[in-house]
């Protein structure tokens, strides 16, 4: 069985409010949003009955309370919380068997407070080279 991936995003994304607090952290990051939808994305010839891999790099996770899926599943594990805002975390979460399509495929960020919601004191966060490893048929 072979294996193909997929580059979502490769440029630093911030997600909360706070942009000059995460310019304090890395200078380079480009904007603060609450919430982003990737551009739709295609990962040609998939093989839906298996399982895939998200891969991507996150700093300063503060809660684990933040949301991100693909098509509408949650994506297990969600964004785990960075053991410091000080470095670089490297993340590998599960896609489970059945989410991923050929194309038009989304992925959906979404920065959340302690309790869950979406309002107050939001989690501040980078996220960065965000990549998809799949099976093909």
């Amino acid at each position: 069985m072979s294996a193909d991936f997929t580059v979502v995003a490769s440029e630093m994304q911030g997600f909360g409010s706070e942009l000059g607090y995460l310019k304090g952290i890395e200078p380079e990051v480009r904007s603060v949003l609450p919430s982003k939808d990737y551009p739709l994305f295609s990962c040609p010839n998939v093989n839906p009955n298996q399982a895939a891999v998200l891969m991507f790099q996150s700093r300063d996770v503060d809660n684990n309370k933040n949301i991100i899926t693909i098509n509408d599943n949650a994506v297990k594990g969600g964004i785990p919380v960075s053991p410091t805002k000080d470095s670089w975390n490297g993340n590998v979460m599960l896609i489970r068997a059945g989410v991923l399509k050929a194309s038009g495929n989304k992925l959906h960020i979404e920065s959340r407070n302690d309790s869950g919601d979406g309002g107050g004191d939001i989690d501040d966060f980078i996220l960065d080279n965000v990549v998809v490893m799949y099976k093909t048929q």
